[in-house]
């Protein structure tokens, strides 16, 4: 996976020679204080992309070429584009990071805000664990369950039994989810950054989340309807075995753990000593686990503006593949329509955000539910 968060090519460049170069790849810190290096793993590639394979590790990567770049080891500039030749580039750079009091220093601060945002911005859980499809306008949003056919085993002269087999339908319930920030124009010119672009992103957060609840609840809702809650006193190898066990005798494969913030802490005491190398390595190298058992740990943790996990403590959830689960239809897509309110004599302007959709839990069996005691 490549990643390249604020320019179309980097390059680096030897203040001694100035020569080009491709530095090696960048780790954690280690006691020292030192950034660790890689003894054969390149910064870039060919295509003079960082060399990441995860958000984590592209941000370090980052970190530690501006730390190279501010001791004056190596400048750090970026291809020609569009916009800047080589020579504009690579004084831009230089300009940044001579002076961290300058501008130009602060541009560069700034230009490392998106690749920030994604990591620790709210990210969507039920778009993960449904399929969403949209519908057309007037279209009843309907699924069909799956039917059920009975077989015999008939005597030489035994007569079969008739199996009827009827359409069954689900009809989920529409619900909409809105957002209405507003913001005073005052506060939009004394504000150091592009305020009105963050609150974008804040609502889009916010709907998000709002979502997700509805989500979780309509999953714990079902969890209970055909497999038993998994009782554990340590969310280890054992209790996660139990919880896909739920799912999988329904000839169905365990997909995603929903799991609060509070139960990593069980993986990384546990089932760090109890998994293969491999995994093992994503505990030391990242710190987090990004799958085990062949299934994907979604973790559930508040924000600053929704401090509530969309899971209690000790509460796990295990779900199926989004094609077993059920559907996630979008009657009307995310829309944004720009409001102000000097008509009223307020020196005021925002956004209306409004989304309609169903959300339907087909297959209950897809869902088996985990409580700590």
């Amino acid at each position: 996976m490549k990643f390249n968060p604020y320019a179309s090519k980097f390059r680096a460049v030897d203040r001694k020679t100035g020569d080009e170069f491709n530095p090696f790849a960048f780790g954690d810190k280690g006691r020292s204080g030192k950034r660790k290096v890689s003894a054969s793993s390149k910064a870039f590639d060919n295509e003079g992309q960082l060399n990441a394979g995860s958000k984590e590790e592209a941000l370090r990567m980052i970190a530690g070429l501006l730390e190279q770049a501010a001791d004056g080891s190596f400048d750090v500039g970026f291809a020609p584009t569009a916009s800047y030749g080589i020579e504009e580039g690579e004084q831009l750079v230089r300009q940044a990071f001579a002076n961290p009091n300058s501008p130009e220093f602060a541009m560069a601060g700034q230009a490392l805000v998106n690749p920030i945002k994604e990591v620790i911005d709210y990210e969507s859980v039920t778009s993960k664990l449904w399929t969403p499809r949209t519908v057309k306008q007037g279209e009843v949003i309907r699924y069909d369950k799956d039917p059920f056919v009975v077989a015999h085993v008939i005597a030489e002269d035994g007569q079969t039994p008739e199996s009827q087999v009827e359409g069954q339908y689900v009809y989920p319930p529409e619900f909409e989810v809105a957002s209405f920030a507003t913001i005073e124009l005052r506060d939009q010119y004394r504000a150091q950054f592009d305020i009105l672009a963050r609150a974008q992103d804040r609502a889009r957060q916010a709907m998000e989340y709002q979502q997700d609840l509805a989500g979780v609840n309509l999953l714990q809702a079902g969890g209970n309807q055909v497999n038993a809650t998994t009782f554990f006193a340590v969310l280890n190898l054992g209790a996660l075995e139990s919880l896909r066990y739920q799912i999988e005798r329904h000839r169905l494969v365990c997909a995603a753990y929903l799991i609060n913030r509070q139960e990593v802490s069980d993986l990384v005491n546990t089932v760090s000593t109890q998994v293969d190398p491999v995994t093992q390595r994503e505990f030391v190298m990242a710190g987090y686990i990004g799958s085990i058992l062949n299934s994907m740990i979604i973790t559930t943790a508040g924000t600053n503006r929704y401090p509530t996990s969309l899971l209690e403590p000790g509460d796990v959830v295990a779900v199926t593949s989004p094609e077993y689960l059920g559907g996630m239809a979008q009657r009307a897509e995310l829309n944004s329509e720009p409001v102000n309110q000097f008509h009223q004599g307020k020196a005021r302007r925002g956004w209306f955000w409004w989304k309609m959709m169903a959300l339907a839990l087909i297959n209950p069996a897809g869902v088996a539910l985990g409580q700590k005691t």
